[in-house]
């Protein structure tokens, strides 16, 4: 078969010209399950399920066990489903001798999907190159990645609508930038603001008294205090996320991606290029609000201050995984440093 696109899988479940095996993989989780779900939906007769859908977790389960259900052949039903979730890319000889005899010569009375839902699979590994290559020539692969920014925006305002309620596209993205690109999380909360808005517009707001920060949306409020030389604010951020029991060693991870951010986009703009040039060249599929965060808060700020506050990152990152000084109080020297940085005090 080949690789297919979200277009050619949708055609194909539509049509109902299902391959007989199917890999999907990918950064988006709520796709992998839509698609598997969407895939049962249409072959599994739910009267017959118990007989002609079988689900196995590939890190628990024998191949062998997998393969003698995917040869069954389906009660009262054309096909035979069969999932199996998350299989370790890297088996013994024997196994993978195995799934490429099954997939080269998979019944045609079965449709068989290996999904990566739970692990994330080494793509450059050389057992995942042989399972893609299996799947490229006898089945089907599928990568659902990450969709833009404005495709899930998009989405969003028309789940709004079907909702009984209203979005615009601004407020959309706005809903992305505070809430995070994950798809599944977004419409859960969508399905909250919808319910409270009932026949009326979902307007910032009420996004931002109802809607749930992620991590990096608190980060980013961190950064923009600092730039601010807001200190209270910044300490206030810090205070909120040990509150929450966040990992201090992500928390300096996201605000360093923050500043890395704010580093490319002036080295762009420098150089004569936009925001815009700079998501062609990184992968900022979905989280592009970041950069237009980042093209904000660098106005400013120089290359050399920028420079600078990530050595400061960088140093604090040594502390906090190698001596025993209190987390909390590493972060908020920190904080000072950065501020100290964008008032080019020198605190050396």
């Amino acid at each position: 078969m080949a690789k297919l696109n979200e277009a050619e899988l949708r055609a194909q479940i539509k049509n109902e010209e299902f391959s007989n095996a199917y890999l999907f993989y990918g950064e988006e989780g709520y796709l992998k399950e839509h698609y598997t779900s969407l895939l049962k939906k249409k072959i599994v007769d739910p009267a017959f399920e118990a007989f002609n859908f079988h689900c196995f977790d590939g890190k628990d389960t024998s191949l062998d066990d997998v393969i003698k259900d995917a040869q069954m052949l389906p009660m009262m039903s054309s096909f035979n489903f069969v999932i199996l979730r998350d299989y370790p890319a890297e088996k013994t000889k024997g196994d993978i001798a195995l799934l490429t005899e099954f997939i080269e010569d998979v019944p045609e009375t079965t449709v068989f999907i290996m999904v990566y839902d739970a692990i994330t699979p080494d793509v450059k590994s050389a057992g995942f190159k042989k399972i893609l290559g299996l799947f490229d020539k006898f089945g089907a692969v599928v990568n659902l990645e990450k969709r833009s920014e404005s495709e899930v925006a998009k989405l969003l305002v028309n789940g709004a609508k079907k909702r009984g309620s209203v979005l615009d596209i601004n407020n959309a993205k706005y809903l992305i930038s505070l809430s995070g690109n994950d798809m599944k999380t977004l419409l859960n909360e969508l399905d909250k603001l919808s319910c409270f808005c009932k026949d009326m517009e979902i307007t910032r707001d009420i996004i931002d008294n109802m809607a749930t920060k992620c991590l990096q949306a608190r980060v980013y409020d961190l950064s923009k205090a600092v730039v601010a030389c807001n200190t209270d604010a910044a300490y206030s951020v810090i205070d909120t996320l040990f509150d929450m029991k966040e990992d201090p060693i992500y928390i300096l991870s996201v605000l360093s991606g923050v500043y890395v951010d704010m580093y490319r986009v002036k080295c762009a703009k420098a150089a004569g290029y936009s925001y815009d040039d700079v998501a062609k060249h990184y992968n900022y599929k979905g989280r592009e609000f970041a950069l237009r965060n980042a093209s904000r808060d660098c106005a400013g700020l120089t290359e050399q201050q920028l420079r600078k506050s990530l050595d400061e990152i960088i140093n604090t990152d040594v502390k906090l995984k190698s001596t025993a000084t209190d987390k909390k109080l590493l972060l908020e020297e920190l904080i000072a440093k950065l501020v100290l940085i964008v008032k080019e005090v020198n605190y050396d």
